[in-house]
């Protein structure tokens, strides 16, 4: 709908203030454009405190809920992921998953170690010591198998946990840095715990517990590990190196 200039007659937008053939102003036209201008601004002072309140609740609840995380986290969300990743390589077969729950310098002489007990022998190069770690992990996965079931998964119950204090923490750093100093020349022990932790592997077949006393998670350079590794067939049945390679 459109309306007629008092002056001219010529036909004009409902919302404007002049007529845009004669271009004369509408009588009262500088009241409607201060009618209008503060229907703006209340309008944007409405949608400010509107914007505002939102805001403010969003802090609110992301305030609240960060509160409460807090409050519910325990020392062993943090400390338990190296197991977790640990239990999940085990699990699923996957080694680079496995073998990332050790420090460096664990790590190396554990593949060390997998490769020795499978081919009897260290090799010289890094792509078949690869190899042989692939092999071994699936060669504990397939007994693991045979012992549980395909379906078989592993749980955990932490019995107790101490807290390694900040005078523990560097003496276990410095013997730790004798016994490699080239890959822990840099490395800071930040926080560390000792636990007793039983792991629980279970599938149709049966079920097996394990108990770690003194099993020992160092946080390193802002990132928790584990630093020993655990058999969960050891209890049920002998399994040593040599029959793994079997």
């Amino acid at each position: 709908m459109s309306k007629l200039c008092k002056y001219c007659g010529a036909e004009m937008d409902d919302e404007a203030f002049e007529c845009p053939e004669c271009l004369k102003k509408i009588p009262g036209v500088e009241m409607l454009a201060k009618q209008k201008e503060l229907e703006k601004k209340e309008k944007r002072k409405k949608n400010l405190i509107i914007i505002g309140t939102a805001v403010a609740v969003i802090l609110l609840i992301t305030g609240i809920t960060f509160l409460v995380k807090k409050l519910n986290t325990k020392p062993s969300d943090k400390y338990m992921k190296p197991v977790r990743s640990y239990i999940d390589g085990c699990v699923e077969n996957e080694y680079d998953e496995f073998i990332s729950a050790f420090p460096e310098f664990i790590g190396q002489f554990m593949s060390e170690q997998f490769a020795y007990a499978v081919i009897g022998d260290l090799p010289e190069e890094e792509e078949k010591i690869r190899t042989a770690d692939l092999l071994y992990l699936d060669q504990y996965y397939r007994t693991l198998v045979e012992k549980f079931g395909v379906d078989f998964d592993i749980d955990y119950t932490i019995n107790s946990e101490k807290r390694y204090t900040p005078e523990e923490l560097e003496k276990y750093q410095e013997e730790y840095r004798n016994y490699n100093t080239e890959l822990l020349k840099n490395t800071v022990f930040s926080d560390g715990y000792e636990i007793t932790v039983t792991f629980t592997a279970k599938g149709n077949l049966g079920s097996n517990s394990v108990t770690e006393e003194n099993f020992q998670v160092f946080c390193i350079n802002d990132k928790w590990y584990m630093m020993s590794y655990v058999d969960f067939l050891k209890e049920a049945e002998d399994i040593t190196l040599d029959n793994l390679r079997q």
